[in-house]
C-alpha cells in the first residue's frame, strides 16, 4: 500500500515543527539560565532577589559595677529617615511637618532634604532611551529570524540602558537623632510620603560622669568605641537575628517558613571591677584636695591588692587661669647668653601649664584621656620602698644598721651633692625609709650593682604595661641597661630618672599589702569583677620573699603615723581614725618632656618646670589584713604652698588618701581597729614618734 505524498509532507512539517519548538524551548532555557546566573550589566540594576531578608538588631549587654549597679544600658527608640526618590517634587509640606514634629529648625531639615534631591536629579538625568533587546528579539536572534518575523507584541517592554558611570540614587536619608515613642507617633500621624521610621538602639549611661572615662562610649550602631565599651565589646555584643521571606514580582512578602526565623541573641551583661560608691567617694575627696591645694589636677587609683580589681579610678583636671604656656624657643634662634633663665613660680616667677592638652575632655567626660592610664610622672620618694625592700632582701643592709646622714649636703663617690628634707645626724636603715632620707638611700644604693637595681625596677613591673586592656596605656619610662650610669643609679634610689603610671604604682605597692603566702607577689590588675575559679588569680608573680614584704609594710606604718600627727597639728584637731594604714609620700618636680616640633628649651633650663611638682602618697590598709591600696597624685599644687613648704606629698596627697581610706574601708564593712589614743593624741612609738616631732615632709 502506497503512502500519499501529502502525508510525507505532513510528517516532515510536523518533524520540523517539533525540532523547531525543541530548539526554541532549549534556547529559552539557556537564556533563562544565563539571565539567572550572569545577566548583562544593564539588566542587573532591575533585578530583585526572590528571597528578602530583614535583620533584627540584638540588644547590647549592660555594663554593671561589681555590685550589680547599672553603669551603661541599652534601650530602643526610633529614628526618622526619608527616601528622597519618593518625596513629592515640591517637598515643602514634608519639610515643615518633619521640622515641627522633631523640634528641628526648618532650614536645617530643608537643606538636608533638598540637597539630596538635587544630588539624585544629577545622578538620574533625563536622556533619550537606548532600546535594549526585548524577549521576542532575543528569541528571533537565537532562531536566526530577521526583525520582520518577530511578533510585534514581543517587542513591547523595551528598557532604558543604565549608564554605568552614573551612581545609584540616594534612597536612605536619616533626619535627626533617635526619638522617643511619643515623637514617633507624631511623625506617623502626619502620613508623609517617603517618610519612614526605623528602630534604633539607644545607649544610656546611668553611672554618670564619675565613671564616664572608665565606661567609655558606644557608637551609633552599638559598637564599642572607647573605654570598657571597647574593651568588653565582644562580650557585650549579641548576635543579630533575621527573618527570610519569599517576595512576589513587586518585592512584596509572600510567605515565611518557620525555619526562616532566627531571633536575635542579646549580648551578655558584664560586671566591671569599679565600685560606684567607692568611685563617688574618690571623686569627692580628690576634688576637695585639688581645690584646697589650688592644684592643676589630681589622680586617684584604688585597688583590691588580693584580687587586682580596680575599685576606683578618678582623674580630675582643674582650670588654672593664671597659668601660661611654657616659653619654648624656636630652633631657628641661635643659642646665646641673652636668654634669661625661667624663674620658678614659688619665688615670684610665672606658673606654667604642666598638663597635656586634652580637647576631648571639653566635649564629653567619656572622651577625656585617662591620665591614670596614659600619663606618666616621676614618683619621687614613693619609689623608695621598692629600693629599700630590694636592698633588705639581698642582705645588703640590716633594719637596725646605722647610717651617718648628717645635717649638711653629702657627696656621692663621683661628687654629686645629695641632701635631705628631714635632717638628722644619723638614722637606722628603718628610719631611712620612714624619714625618706635621700642620703641614706643613696649610700646604701651604692652597694647594689647596676644590674641588681635595674632588674629590681623591672621585676616590680615598671617599664612595662599592666595590660589592663584600656587603650592608650603607657609602659612608663625606665632607662635601659645599655645606658644605665652611676648618675642613673643614684637618681633611681629616690625615684628620679624613672617615670611611672598610677596603675603601675598601685600594682607594685600591692606586693607589700598582700597577706599570707601572697605577700611579696604582684596581682594581675583587672577591669572586670572577679569570678570564682578565675585562672588569672592562680598566677603568682613573686618579687620579694613574704617576710621581707611584711617587714617593709610594718616599717611604713611610721610614715603614716607621722603624716597623721602632722595633719592633726596643722588642723588643730585630733582625728579619731578608725583604721591603721601604712604608706609612703613622694614629691618630684614635673619634667618638661619633649619640646614641641621646631622648638627647644631655653638656655639654662633644668629640664623641669622649676618649682612645680607632682606630690603623691600611696598607702595600704588596714595594716593587719589590707583590703585597699590607694594612690593619690596632686598635679602642680599652687606656688603659695611651695613658698610655705606645704607642697610635699605628705601635706597634700596624704590627707586625701587618709580620708578616702577611712571612708572606703568603712563602706566595705571592715571592722574598725583604731590605734589607742590618750589625751595627748595618737600614741607613737620608736622612730615614728621622733619622726613626727621633726616632721616628715616628702
Amino acid at each position: 500500500m502506497s503512502v500519499h505524498p501529502s502525508h510525507h509532507r505532513s510528517s516532515r512539517v510536523g518533524f520540523i515543527a517539533v525540532v523547531a519548538m525543541t530548539l526554541l524551548l532549549c534556547g529559552l532555557l539557556v537564556r533563562v539560565v544565563q539571565l539567572q546566573v550572569n545577566p548583562e550589566q544593564e539588566l542587573r540594576g532591575f533585578l530583585r532577589p526572590r528571597v528578602g531578608v530583614r535583620n533584627e538588631l540584638p540588644q547590647r549587654g549592660d555594663i554593671l559595677d561589681r555590685r550589680g549597679r547599672v553603669l551603661s544600658a541599652t534601650r530602643f527608640g526610633w529614628r526618622v529617615y526619608v527616601d528622597p526618590m519618593e518625596l513629592p517634587k515640591e517637598p515643602s509640606a514634608v519639610i515643615v511637618g518633619l521640622a515641627g514634629a522633631l523640634g528641628l529648625p526648618e532650614e536645617q531639615v530643608g537643606e538636608r532634604i533638598l540637597s539630596r534631591m538635587a544630588e539624585n536629579a544629577r545622578r538620574t538625568p533625563e536622556k533619550p532611551a537606548v532600546m535594549q533587546p526585548t524577549p521576542g528579539q532575543v528569541i528571533g536572534e537565537l532562531l536566526g529570524w530577521d526583525d520582520a518575523k518577530v511578533d510585534p507584541g514581543l517587542a513591547a517592554g523595551a528598557v532604558e540602558e543604565v549608564d554605568e558611570q552614573v551612581k545609584k540614587p540616594i534612597r536612605y536619608l536619616p533626619i535627626g537623632g533617635v526619638i522617643e515613642d511619643e515623637v514617633a507617633e507624631k511623625v506617623r500621624a502626619l502620613k508623609l510620603a517617603g517618610v519612614r521610621l526605623e528602630r534604633r538602639p539607644i545607649r544610656e549611661y546611668p553611672g554618670g560622669s564619675e565613671v564616664a572615662s572608665i565606661v567609655g562610649k558606644a557608637g551609633f550602631e552599638g559598637q564599642g568605641l572607647i573605654g570598657s565599651e571597647k574593651l568588653l565589646d565582644r562580650r557585650l555584643t549579641g548576635e543579630a537575628g533575621k527573618v527570610s521571606f519569599v517576595r512576589d514580582s513587586a518585592g512584596r512578602p509572600l510567605w515565611i517558613e518557620p525555619e526562616q526565623i532566627k531571633p536575635a541573641t542579646p549580648g551578655n551583661d558584664v560586671a566591671i571591677s569599679i565600685d560606684l560608691e567607692l568611685q563617688r567617694i574618690a571623686c569627692e575627696e580628690l576634688m576637695r584636695g585639688v581645690e584646697e591645694y589650688n592644684a592643676a589636677g589630681g589622680r586617684l587609683v584604688s585597688v583590691d591588692p588580693n584580687t587586682g580589681e580596680i575599685l576606683a579610678m578618678v582623674d580630675i583636671v582643674r582650670p588654672v587661669p593664671e597659668a601660661v604656656a611654657y616659653p619654648w624657643i624656636d630652633k631657628s634662634v641661635k643659642r646665646g647668653g641673652h636668654e634669661a633663665p625661667v624663674p620658678a613660680p614659688a619665688v615670684g616667677g610665672v606658673r606654667f601649664v604642666t598638663l597635656k592638652p586634652d580637647p576631648g575632655r571639653a566635649i564629653h567626660p567619656a572622651l577625656a584621656r585617662n591620665r591614670c592610664v596614659e600619663d606618666v610622672y616621676e614618683p619621687g620618694s614613693t619609689f623608695k620602698p621598692f629600693v629599700w625592700s630590694t636592698i633588705t632582701d639581698l642582705g645588703l643592709a640590716r633594719v637596725d644598721e646605722v647610717f651617718q646622714t648628717g645635717h649638711t649636703t653629702w657627696f656621692t663617690s663621683y661628687g654629686r651633692p645629695i641632701s635631705d628634707v628631714t635632717k638628722r645626724d644619723q638614722m637606722t636603715w628603718g628610719e631611712v625609709l620612714i624619714n625618706s632620707s635621700n642620703i641614706g638611700m643613696v649610700k646604701c644604693g651604692e652597694r647594689l650593682s647596676f644590674k641588681q637595681l635595674h632588674d629590681a625596677v623591672a621585676r616590680f613591673g615598671f617599664g612595662q604595661r599592666t595590660n589592663i586592656g584600656l587603650s592608650g596605656e603607657s609602659p612608663g619610662i625606665v632607662t635601659p641597661m645599655s645606658r644605665w650610669s652611676k648618675y642613673t643609679q643614684t637618681s633611681v634610689c629616690f625615684g628620679h630618672e624613672v617615670s611611672v603610671t598610677p596603675l603601675q604604682m598601685v600594682r607594685a605597692f600591692s606586693a607589700f599589702a598582700r597577706s599570707g603566702d601572697l605577700a611579696g607577689t604582684l596581682p594581675t590588675l583587672r577591669m572586670t569583677a572577679v569570678t570564682e575559679n578565675d585562672p588569672a588569680n592562680r598566677v603568682l608573680y613573686r618579687v620579694l620573699p613574704a617576710d621581707v614584704a611584711v617587714l617593709t609594710r610594718e616599717t611604713m606604718r611610721g610614715v603614716t603615723e607621722a603624716m597623721e600627727a602632722k595633719l592633726d597639728a596643722r588642723e588643730h584637731t585630733k582625728h579619731a581614725w578608725n583604721y591603721e594604714i601604712f604608706g609612703k609620700s613622694g614629691t618630684a618636680e614635673i619634667p618638661l618632656g619633649k619640646a614641641p616640633t621646631g622648638k627647644r628649651r631655653p638656655v639654662g633650663s633644668s629640664g623641669y618646670f622649676d618649682g612645680q611638682y607632682n606630690s603623691s602618697f600611696v598607702a595600704g590598709g588596714p595594716v593587719d589584713r589590707p583590703r585597699l591600696v590607694t594612690l593619690v597624685v596632686i598635679d602642680d599644687p599652687g606656688p603659695e604652698l611651695a613658698r610655705k613648704k606645704l607642697h610635699y606629698g605628705a601635706s597634700t596627697a596624704g590627707p586625701v588618701v587618709r580620708r578616702f581610706m577611712e571612708r572606703g574601708l568603712a563602706y566595705l564593712g571592715v571592722a574598725p581597729a583604731p590605734k589607742e589614743v590618750d589625751e595627748g593624741g595618737p600614741v607613737l612609738t620608736g622612730p615614728a614618734r621622733s619622726t613626727a616631732m621633726n616632721g616628715v615632709q616628702e
